[in-house]
């Protein structure tokens, strides 16, 4: 095998691992703005519509009706901790958690499901169940 196939093929195999951290740090941003309730920073990640679930009620909001929401949704339930306690992912490469959100109001079962558009992370539908 020549040197300069040889470097070609590292070359490759180093990019194809670099690229991964990125894509999965922004999908641990996500749970980090729950985690902080930083409505504005889960919006960096919506898509152009998202279905958001709570107490029973369930829509979907374009990107700035869905920031709206969240941001009244952390002001009345000022989040306190923050566990991811499952996540996976599809074979297709969506992403998914559950966690619990523990809040000033109570804790809730919260879901999020994503999916890899251009190297990151879109998110298409959060849920907030109360337990």
């Amino acid at each position: 095998m020549s040197a300069i196939y040889k470097s070609v093929i590292i070359t490759l195999f180093i990019m194809s691992f670099s690229s991964m951290p990125a894509s999965a740090q922004g999908f641990d941003n996500i749970a980090s703005y729950i985690r902080k309730g930083d409505a504005s920073g889960l919006a960096k990640s919506f898509g152009n519509t998202v279905e958001i679930s709570m107490k029973d009620a369930q829509n979907s909001y374009s990107k700035s009706q869905a920031e709206a929401v969240l941001k009244n949704f952390f002001t009345m339930h000022a989040p306190r901790t923050f566990t991811v306690v499952h996540q996976g992912q599809s074979p297709e490469g969506a992403k998914y958690f559950i966690g619990t959100l523990s809040t000033s109001a109570g804790t809730y079962r919260t879901y999020v499901y994503a999916k890899q558009v251009n190297n990151a992370f879109v998110i298409q539908e959060i849920r907030f169940e109360a337990q």
